[in-house]
């Protein structure tokens, strides 16, 4: 199987060409468009009760996509539903990684997927959920983000304190705790920052330079919050 990211950036997709008998996974309704020898089923990736766990505790789809080639060889374009970055992430036995909700697009080769949970506090706090991705095997996997996907890499020992509404992914090597992100909790809520993670190395966090909550605020700023609706912004 080769994948790739192409038109990297706002409008990234993964263009992947599967060989007779090959499958990807991917997150429902990522499909673009395919070639006649690729067939689309969705799957509960991983039985029932994982796919059960992933859909109520992590608020993930209970079905994925299954693309297969089981006649031929065949191509598939695969895209997020918001506009933003992808990048692939390469899964070897001993390395597993930990997903925020959403993000994940895809998974190829033996990938294993389950949900993990969280102490209560990076629950409540982290913006992640008390129930985070958990991902290992052998292969790769894909994940996509509101804007541009930047991967921090902490040395050993070293801290990196990161807002809470910008992570994607972290190495398993590496642990966090919520702090608060400016130099008292009055700056930190004054500031707008409110809580980050800090992570200590070694390990590597990728995260999204835009803010899906933050932006969802703008856009609130300019609907009308009572009646007229459209009619009244054109009024």
């Amino acid at each position: 199987m080769h994948y790739q990211v192409v038109h990297p950036g706002s409008n990234a997709a993964i263009l992947a060409k599967l060989d007779k008998g090959e499958v990807l996974r991917a997150e429902s309704g990522a499909m673009v468009a395919k070639t006649t020898k690729i067939k689309v089923h969705g799957k509960m990736w991983g039985g029932m009760w994982k796919a059960f766990k992933r859909s109520s505790l992590a608020g993930e789809t209970f079905f994925f996509q299954e693309l297969s080639a089981p006649d031929g060889a065949g191509d598939v374009l695969i895209a997020p539903a918001v506009p933003g970055d992808i990048k692939i992430l390469p899964v070897e036995r001993g390395q597993d990684y930990y997903v925020q909700n959403g993000s994940l697009l895809a998974a190829f080769h033996d990938v294993e997927m389950d949900t993990k949970a969280q102490k209560l506090t990076a629950g409540l706090f982290s913006g992640a959920g008390f129930f985070v991705l958990h991902l290992k095997g052998s292969g790769a996997i894909a994940v996509s983000a509101f804007g541009a996907v930047m991967e921090i890499d902490i040395p050993p020992r070293e801290q990196y304190v990161i807002d809470n509404g910008h992570i994607v992914a972290w190495s398993g090597d590496t642990s966090y705790k919520v702090v608060k992100a400016g130099a008292n909790w009055l700056s930190s809520w004054t500031s707008g920052e409110g809580l980050g993670c800090e992570f200590t190395g070694p390990g590597k966090v990728w995260i999204q330079t835009r803010n899906p909550r933050g932006f969802g605020q703008w856009v609130r700023k300019f609907i009308p919050s009572s009646g007229g609706g459209l009619l009244a912004l054109i009024g």
